[in-house]
């Protein structure tokens, strides 16, 4: 099983951010991990924390689970990645507002630099979102090298949690070799998962946009888990960032996001 033992939240108080705390408190009973929430204050006249303590206070006891609450000042992101080592979070859950325009292209939203700047997982989770389980959860399967070294998580996962895995082959290049060699990922991604007893349905879209296609697929199915590889098939735009950061600044369904080195977790034969 995936050895979480410690969830970092970054909490500010938003609607997103209640969402985000929600599962982590629903996946530390499932893992018996704890949980820190932090808040990054922009000043020392910056008094919200202690506010937000009232708040995890109360969520304490509607969530029945031990919160630790810090508070430290700072840049957003680089103080959740500092605290993520002070500590040892193995997982980060976050909520985020999404981004659009001029924003995205330049800057990129401060979830997407968390995930970023960190080794550990990242769920990324927008407000809209009220399940508790990740029973289907979709897989990108693009021409990149590293996109297969999410399959081991994505079983654990599964495996946990009882989970359908579906599995999306996708490029936006349309030729002959792109389509082979995102084929060829596809079907060893399938033998390994056929190898934990896995079942596994596969989907196919070439010479399109990858996130688009991926998120089109995932909503049309109501899945609850996309999984994405940090380091990925570049998007087609020189000022759109990757697929990863568009599907962490877009997508309504929850995002997990690996850093090619997160993935220590092996499968037999991979």
């Amino acid at each position: 099983m995936p050895s979480f033992s410690h969830i970092l939240v970054p909490f500010d108080g938003e609607p997103s951010a209640e969402v985000a705390l929600k599962m982590a408190a629903q996946l530390s009973k499932q893992f018996e991990a704890s949980i820190t929430a932090v808040y990054v204050r922009k000043s020392d006249a910056d008094l919200e924390h202690e506010l937000l303590t009232q708040v995890l206070q109360l969520r304490e006891n509607e969530l029945k689970v031990k919160i630790q609450f810090l508070h430290p000042m700072g840049r957003m992101f680089k103080e959740v990645v500092r605290v993520v080592d002070e500590v040892a979070a193995d997982l980060i859950i976050m909520g985020t507002h999404g981004t659009s325009g001029i924003e995205e292209f330049w800057i990129g939203s401060n979830a997407y630099r968390v995930v970023s700047s960190t080794n550990v997982p990242v769920i990324t989770m927008q407000p809209n979102f009220r399940k508790s389980q990740f029973k289907k959860i979709v897989v990108p399967i693009d021409q990149s090298k590293e996109t297969r070294q999410k399959i081991p998580m994505v079983a654990q996962l599964a495996h946990y949690f009882q989970s359908e895995i579906h599995l999306v082959g996708t490029t936006k290049y349309n030729d002959a070799e792109s389509e082979r060699t995102v084929k060829s990922y596809l079907e060893q991604s399938v033998e390994l998962l056929a190898q934990e007893g896995l079942k596994v349905q596969k989907h196919m879209e070439f010479g399109v946009n990858i996130v688009n296609s991926t998120l089109r697929y995932a909503e049309s199915i109501d899945a609850d888990l996309v999984v994405m590889m940090s380091e990925s098939e570049p998007s087609s735009g020189l000022f759109m960032g990757s697929n990863a950061q568009q599907l962490v600044n877009h997508s309504k369904i929850p995002v997990m996001t690996l850093q090619p080195k997160d993935v220590g977790i092996t499968i037999a034969g991979y």
